[in-house]
């Protein structure tokens, strides 16, 4: 427990003033979790013999957020697309060693799991509109409020889960994918989480009502599909934690997990219903 306080008397100014800052400084600690999520993508596979080729794949990553860091999330299919071909070559060079299919297939999966969803915190977080103000906090720009906004919602989701399984628990939601998790958890989830985004994106930013609602629905279904996704890559690997980037909270696998389904779904929603 001390190594968690610890731990999170750091981590957790880091990322406020990171967030705050946006623009370059937010980027490169986006970058910075990228390539760390990668590495322990990479050990992870790696543990169940599987070869995640580090050229194409960990360039391709950091190129992904970067296009988005300095602006141009247009380029995020033109990157993938070529990356994943640069995936495939590098494969053929490494064909000796065998397992094609599964070593390129697992290194694009990467591009998709790490570099595209990273890349979008960059581009939610720099959404341009009106500016907001908290107490203490003060002035915070439209992206920094909506990115809190999506956060918050997240963590939502994963604590009210993780409470009213510990209180109302009965049904195993997916046994064989993450045994603690019950369905009596995953629906106490989903209200904090669809509450958490009406609090925050009707009754503080003033969105409408029903697309604020669908917004809170999709991180309720995503933010949990994420956290799944990793239990069973872990699972797979029979490994407890992705790594140690966070000591005494695990990797920034663990940490991100839900996030990396939540806030895609999120930007594109708000970018489509709830921006002009």
């Amino acid at each position: 427990m001390g190594q968690r306080i610890r731990t999170a008397i750091v981590a957790i100014p880091i990322a406020l003033c990171l967030i705050k800052l946006g623009g370059l400084p937010f980027a490169l600690g986006v970058l910075l979790l990228g390539v760390v999520g990668f590495r322990e993508f990479q050990n992870m596979l790696t543990k169940d013999g599987i070869k995640v080729y580090r050229a194409a794949g960990v360039i391709g990553t950091c190129m992904l957020i970067m296009a988005a860091g300095v602006g141009h999330g247009e380029w995020l299919l033109p990157l993938v697309t070529l990356f994943s071909l640069l995936v495939m070559l590098e494969g053929l060079y490494y064909y000796a060693q065998g397992h094609f299919p599964e070593n390129t297939g697992l290194t694009c999966m990467a591009l998709v799991y790490l570099g595209l969803p990273f890349a979008h915190f960059i581009l939610l977080r720099e959404l341009t509109g009106p500016v907001h103000t908290l107490p203490v906090w003060g002035t915070m720009s439209l992206g920094e409020a909506l990115l809190w906004t999506v956060m918050f919602a997240t963590w939502a989701s994963d604590t009210f889960a993780y409470f009213g399984g510990r209180a109302f628990g009965r049904t195993k939601l997916l046994p064989k994918v993450s045994p603690k998790k019950t369905r009596e958890g995953a629906l106490c989830g989903f209200i904090g989480c669809v509450a958490t985004v009406w609090l925050m994106g009707n009754v503080w930013l003033g969105y409408p009502l029903l697309p604020v609602l669908l917004l809170g629905l999709g991180i309720g279904i995503f933010a949990p599909l994420g956290d799944l996704v990793e239990s069973i890559l872990k699972r797979s690997c029979d490994i407890k934690d992705s790594g140690n980037f966070f000591p005494g909270h695990g990797g920034v696998l663990d940490r991100c997990d839900s996030l990396i389904f939540s806030v895609p779904f999120a930007y594109y929603f708000i970018t489509l219903f709830l921006l002009p």
